[in-house]
């Protein structure tokens, strides 16, 4: 019997945890994925046959991948503690249906705004502990077993965020905005484990890419370098705020842009504003 996307409630944990509260840490998402891939290389040695019950040499760790996208709800607040930990080494626990995914640590996370559309947002982790050995299971009770208090008008949309300075950079009129921040990270493998105790934080970055209709002044061979904050609140339909302000800080800097035009048709124009965090 194949398992359908009511059995696969997706769950992320309070951060240096390895263990889940449903009612705490879910997360309104449309899509998830896992991957798993082995480290492997052929067994060939000079003057020998490969055998056919030993073909492979493992010469690196498990690696798995996980990725999400969901919809910004206030209600569910605990399960995107993950976004205010973005400049240490936390790790968080994640479960998607009956799986528990544990030691995974966030790689990048983009968030897309457009008006009348839900705003949503991407994650991409790994972990250090998979739940490999098992078989992928459902969650027989979503939500610890309780009504899930899921309300399409708590959900954050494009037309229901505010902005702040956005027309120092590009236009009065804005439709579209995408956010992304990566985090550079190296494992910590010790002798005799075949599974990384750790990860350190290397770097962070984060771009604000803009659509528009026009720029505020084009950028020179330096850029651009913002005179104050720019910021997107993430607000839903009530005002309330769904997970912490998208900001590019005064320093960050303006490094690309471009705009076109067709017949019959109005001046498109995007810039992506670029900032080093860490």
């Amino acid at each position: 019997m194949s398992l359908s996307y009511s059995n696969l409630p997706v769950y992320v944990g309070a951060q240096n945890t390895n263990s889940i509260i449903e009612a705490d840490a879910y997360i309104p998402s449309t899509q998830a994925n896992v991957s798993l891939t082995t480290a492997n290389t052929a067994k060939r040695l000079l003057g020998r046959d490969v055998t056919s019950t030993d073909q492979f040499r493992i010469n690196g760790p498990l690696g798995a991948n996980i990725s999400f996208s969901c919809f910004l709800d206030p209600v569910f607040a605990g399960g995107f503690d993950f976004m205010a930990a973005d400049r240490d080494t936390s790790f968080f626990p994640i479960q998607i249906g009956g799986n528990l995914y544990k030691n995974c640590y966030l790689s990048d996370y983009s968030i897309s705004v457009a008006p009348y559309v839900p705003v949503t947002l991407s994650a991409n982790f790994v972990s250090l502990t998979p739940a490999s050995g098992e078989k992928v299971g459902g969650d027989a009770n979503p939500y610890g077993g309780a009504a899930l208090p899921f309300d399409p008008d708590d959900i954050a949309y494009g037309h229901t965020c505010t902005l702040t300075n956005m027309t120092t950079v590009v236009g009065s009129v804005q439709s579209q905005i995408n956010y992304r921040k990566t985090f550079s990270r190296t494992p910590i493998y010790s002798l005799g484990s075949t599974l990384a105790s750790s990860m350190i934080l290397d770097s962070v970055e984060s771009q604000m890419s803009i659509t528009s209709t026009g720029l505020g002044n084009l950028i020179d061979f330096n850029g651009t370098e913002l005179s104050s904050n720019l910021t997107v609140n993430l607000l839903n339909v009530d005002g309330d705020v769904t997970i912490p302000a998208l900001t590019m800080t005064a320093g960050a800097k303006v490094l690309t842009q471009g705009y076109n035009v067709n017949g019959g048709d109005t001046l498109s124009a995007s810039a992506t504003i670029k900032e080093i965090n860490l």
